[in-house]
Order: structure tokens, then sequence, then C-alpha cells
């Protein structure tokens, strides 16, 4: 089961782009996520069909990348801050949007402006 620890450790792990493409694991959208997700790859673009064209999701392109995991039941893309999980079995794809940290002067506000 995929939880917060585990997404916090993906997004330390690969905080960062590979030197290339060809070093992101592709085959592995092809040979276990189901034919109802329908992706393709054009390019760099990857295209996940099984999304609404509207999604900004459905389109991603491959340079913004940091990884491409295999889980039991997901394959997670991930890049800096969110990370796309895309059932193997089922039609299944869930987001995850990384919260936005507080800058320095947001929390100087919040000590002075309570």
């Amino acid at each position: 089961m995929i939880n917060n620890k585990i997404i916090e450790t993906i997004y330390k792990k690969y905080s960062k782009l590979p030197a290339s493409i060809d070093e992101l694991n592709i085959p592995l959208l092809f040979e276990a996520i189901s034919d109802e997700h329908a992706i393709d790859i054009k390019g760099h673009d990857l295209i996940i069909n099984g999304l609404d064209s509207w999604s900004p999701f459905h389109t991603i392109d491959l340079n913004r990348v940091h990884a491409i995991l295999d889980f039991e039941n997901y394959v997670a893309i991930v890049m800096h801050s969110s990370i796309v999980f895309i059932g193997k079995s089922n039609n299944e794809v869930h987001v995850h949007i990384k919260a936005l940290k507080p800058s320095l002067i947001d929390r100087m506000r919040g000590m002075f402006c309570a």
C-alpha cells in the first residue's frame, strides 16, 4: 500500500531529473499497465489517453519526468511536484500533488499576525 511516508520518500529519492529520458523505465508503461489507459508516446510527450484531454496529466513531457516506478498495483510517474499513479489491472488513476511549503516571509507573517 502506498502511504504518505512512501510518497515523501519518492519525492526525496527522485528529486532530480535523470541525465537522459533513456534512463526512465518507459517499457514498464507498456508491459505493466492495462490497455484501458491507452498509453502512447509521441516525440517527448507521454499521453495517457485514459484521462480526459482537459486533464493537466493527459499529456506529460518526458523531459519533466524524474522516474517511472513499479509498485504492486500501480505504476508511478514521478515529477517534481506531483506523482501520477496508474492502476495496473484497472482503469484507476490517482494523482498526488506535493504541498507547497510556506516561504520565510509567510512564516514571519504568521508569527506576527496571529
